[in-house]
């Protein structure tokens, strides 16, 4: 066949076709493609690639006349084989007439859960120098109240109800600075939410970041009786986590943690997740290694937090071995998925759970819709992250969110509402990053949000090869099981996890 030729499957005449918004990308030899304004995952090729990049360069071409470019620019291709390609892509909507529009990928039902972030504590028992809230202080220009006065405490659930009334679900966050300095606050709140959940019919979920250093068997004894989640930090082994993680004493931290840790571990009720803060002296796959030899459950390491002269900030070369870590995400997501199993890094379950149900993201959490943060003195914030910054304020937990100030934020901080966002091609699984990160150092490092989303295509398109089924993994291991027939008994399909994790991965 004369490789210059139209093929007589499609000719050079008809509407000049562009594409459709989307990303496509190589990994370990595979290319794939990704819809972004439908939130679509497809295997690819480089024929494909080299479509959609003629049209970048070129504009609009008719339906031959792009066949026939293309053949003649790719070796390994004949106008036939050029002309299937262009055909494919239009049956999928990825290649579109001038007066073709694309329908945007809904985003997800509004949920009827909420969590609420309580700085319980705004101070902290341990220095370490990396503090996304500044050891407590947030980001308060003067130094702010210590604690959650119990006065206030005690009235801060019959306040989030009146101001929040149609919620099934009331999550409560307690956070710090270190929220165990401030038990009694835990204790008063938890015991008044569990009194209005029974009045009123709803449910509540418990959830705690803590560095683990305060501990004790009376406080692990409650945790396991209310099922919390409990966020625990360490960075990687002893002599890394002592480096940075220290008390006002200058001692580390680390057999304190490791010890008290032990408390919880064999808990029934509470579900452990591990966190750690990776820089230059542990990776990322090394600190997820360390987390699940500490018992547990799953776990999240995150590159520290700071502006690149930072002598601690992750750059250069350690940035690049971060993203190469991230990317790597998805062999151990395949693992544990392909044994039924949720993965211990979960960051990128939602991800892969948009790409399979089609929906998009216009915001990156739920922060002033679904999630607030509520300081010791009683400020309603977005999250607990924004806490401290004039600009973020939205309320009180007395009065609730402003309207207009909560719909300020949420445009500002969209997708769409981000210059820089509305020309990445992420935006749809990302939503526009995290708003007290964004706020803090603008659009830094978003690359490492673009690993993920990749990550996660490559994950969803595996499964989509093999057995789409034990994607349902994610949400339910034991659901998993049961529908490749492992298992058969209906008891043994009760969930064991909190019901708030059960709710976070859905």
């Amino acid at each position: 066949m004369d490789r210059s030729s139209p093929s007589t499957a499609c000719a050079v005449a008809g509407p000049p076709l562009h594409a459709a918004a989307c990303h496509h990308f190589e990994s370990r030899g595979r290319y794939y493609l990704f819809d972004i304004d439908r939130v679509a995952a497809y295997d690819s090729n480089v024929g494909e690639r080299a479509i959609l990049a003629l049209l970048a360069d070129e504009g609009p071409l008719a339906a031959g006349e792009l066949a026939a470019r293309v053949a003649r620019e790719t070796p390994s291709l004949s106008a036939r084989e050029a002309a299937i390609l262009v055909e494919n892509l239009s049956a999928r909507g990825l290649l579109l007439a001038e007066d073709e529009s694309v329908e945007p990928a809904p985003t997800a039902d509004p949920s009827d859960y909420a969590t609420f972030m309580v700085n319980v504590s705004q101070r902290c028992n341990l220095t370490c120098p990396y503090c996304y809230v500044n050891k407590g202080h947030f980001d308060y220009s003067e130094v702010p109240i210590p604690k959650m006065p119990l006065t206030r405490a005690a009235t801060i659930v019959d306040h989030i109800h009146a101001n929040f009334p149609d919620l099934g679900i009331y999550g409560y966050h307690f956070y710090g600075g270190e929220p165990l300095l401030n038990f009694k606050a835990i204790r008063e709140i938890v015991e008044k939410a569990q009194a209005k959940a029974r009045a009123t019919g709803t449910e509540t979920d418990y959830h705690i970041t803590t560095n683990g250093t305060l501990l004790t068997p009376e406080i692990a004894d409650f945790f396991d009786a209310h099922r919390f989640t409990v966020y625990y930090s360490i960075d990687s082994d002893e002599e890394t986590h002592d480096e940075l993680r220290k008390y006002l004493s200058g001692k580390g931290s680390f057999a304190d943690v490791q010890r008290n840790l032990q408390l919880l571990v064999d808990r029934p009720g509470v579900h452990l997740i591990g966190s750690s803060v990776v820089r230059e002296a542990n990776s990322l796959a090394e600190a997820i290694e360390k987390l699940a030899e500490t018992g547990a459950r799953q776990c999240k390491a995150e590159r520290v937090r700071l502006t690149d002269d930072d002598p601690l900030a992750l750059i250069d070369d350690a940035f690049a071995d971060y993203l190469d870590d991230i990317r790597d995400l998805a062999d151990h997501y395949i693992d544990h998925i392909e044994r039924s199993k949720k993965p211990l890094d979960y960051r990128l379950t939602s991800k892969i759970l948009q790409i399979l149900t089609h929906k998009r993201r216009d915001f990156f959490c739920p922060a002033g819709d679904r999630m607030f943060g509520v300081s010791s003195n009683g400020e309603l914030y977005p999250c607990a992250l924004h806490v401290g910054r004039p600009q973020s304020v939205l309320g009180s937990v007395e009065d609730g969110p402003d309207p207009e100030k909560v719909a300020a934020f949420r445009s500002k901080f969209s997708a769409d509402g981000q210059a820089v966002c509305r020309q990445c091609w992420n935006r749809t699984l990302c939503g526009g990053g995290c708003s007290a990160m964004v706020d803090r150092f603008g659009h830094e490092k978003c690359d490492s949000l673009r690993a993920e989303s990749e990550a996660a295509i490559i994950v969803y398109r595996h499964f989509a090869r093999t057995n789409p089924v034990q994607l349902i993994a994610l949400v339910s291991p034991k659901i998993a099981q049961w529908a490749n027939g492992a298992l058969d008994d209906a008891e043994a399909l009760a969930p064991t996890e909190p019901a708030a994790e059960l709710r976070a991965n859905a």
